[in-house]
């Protein structure tokens, strides 16, 4: 059984600077992403999660109509039927805020979808909604298991078993896992990071079937009583228990060094890969792709392209098992100064630089997905020079 790899980015809308100064592009390898058109435009949307279940069924998530502050946003919630993309309706959760960040699908009648709500400034709630092959409604009993954190991420394994994070809230916090029955979310006792009790978050999770889940974050480690580093972590569910499978050291705990895991995707319980990026706090707006792979042994990091000033990758998909690997994000070419599309291809061997469309303006990409053996790679996002003026981006490969 193979679930769809599920992204999160810790914060979107990123922001992106007013002018660019356009540079070359890195080498490229063949078979790049094309724009694709999907709603809603103008009316300042972006997209943050994408889902394939076939080439004739695919989810992206995402919020429209916001202010710069985020106040009023509507959740947004495109569905590909093979031929093009169009909006459905989301149910009213009684907010007047709401955004969903990540989406899950395990069929054509069985989808999850999380993110949060801000009834008021400063005040958030996790939010969860489910597809039955028919409509869209809210969950109530995701929010009430999340509570205290915001929907970070979902893995829809099948209609009797799926498994939601929550993170992103708060600076002393741990993040928060609940599971689904087929009738009820309950939230889960995980093991936490050895670290003294400093803060951890969870930002990204994926399941190759019910015994095979992972969930990557990221925690605080005390480096010297004046100095602390954020260095990654891997949680993984067996059928029976769930453990914590530690991530390399990037680069021996330098407290100037940020690392974050955005995407991770589960193939096999031998084969797991997790992107994200390396910031160097010293130097904002300095950061490069991370890679790292599970061989069913340990998590190693792999050499990735970073062509870039300012590089993340924040999707990751898997369309035929260890041969074919898609990773998407977003970096800052050399000499500019605001962000376009990164894809990269893994082919077996090495990681390479594909093609990605921009819309002729700041473009990010959010989230990948596809399902093994089909012959779409789905890439969302957004397009705009700031908050206020952004537009759905939707990339194809395929």
């Amino acid at each position: 059984m193979h679930v769809k790899a599920v992204t999160t980015l810790a914060a979107l809308p990123v922001a992106l600077a007013a002018a660019l100064a356009f540079a070359a592009r890195p080498a490229l390898a063949a078979g790049g992403f094309t724009s694709v058109p999907a709603p809603p435009a103008g009316q300042n949307a972006v997209l943050g999660g994408v889902t394939s279940t076939s080439d004739t069924d695919a989810w992206a998530v995402g919020s429209s109509n916001a202010a710069p502050n985020g106040l009023g946003a509507r959740p947004v919630i495109d569905h590909w039927n093979g031929s093009a993309w169009s909006r459905v309706a989301s149910p009213s959760t009684g907010y007047s805020t709401n955004s969903l960040s990540a989406v899950s699908a395990s069929s054509t009648t069985d989808a999850w979808a999380v993110g949060r709500s801000e009834p008021v400034r400063y005040t958030f709630y996790p939010l969860g909604m489910h597809w039955n092959g028919t409509a869209w409604s809210t969950s109530p009993g995701l929010a009430t298991a999340l509570a205290g954190q915001l929907g970070a991420g979902v893995a829809d394994i099948s209609p009797t078993d799926a498994y939601a994070i929550g993170g992103h809230l708060g600076s002393a916090h741990t993040g928060l896992v609940a599971h689904w029955n087929g009738t009820s979310w309950t939230r889960l006792m995980v093991p936490q990071p050895s670290n003294n009790n400093l803060a951890s978050d969870l930002d990204a999770i994926s399941a190759d079937g019910p015994s095979d889940v992972w969930i990557a974050g990221r925690y605080m480690l005390e480096v010297t009583p004046s100095d602390f580093a954020e260095e990654t972590y891997t949680l993984h569910w067996d059928g029976t228990s769930w453990s914590i499978v530690p991530m390399p050291l990037e680069p021996g705990t330098n407290p100037n060094f940020l690392f974050t895991i955005y995407s991770i995707k589960a193939n096999s319980p031998t084969d797991v890969w997790a992107v994200g990026a390396a910031a160097n706090a010293a130097a904002f707006g300095s950061s490069t792709t991370l890679i790292e792979h599970f061989d069913g042994k340990r998590w190693s990091i792999v050499p990735s392209p970073s062509p870039g000033t300012n590089d993340v990758l924040t999707g990751v998909t898997t369309s035929n098992a260890a041969n074919s690997v898609w990773a998407v994000g977003y970096y800052t070419p050399a000499g500019a100064t605001q962000a376009q599309t990164l894809a990269l291809h893994w082919d077996g061997t090495a990681w390479t630089t594909v093609p990605s469309a921009d819309n002729g303006s700041p473009s990010v990409l959010a989230s990948a997905s596809t399902t093994p053996g089909a012959s779409t790679v789905w890439a969302v996002g957004y397009t705009g020079v700031n908050n206020g003026s952004f537009n759905p981006l939707v990339l194809r490969n395929g």
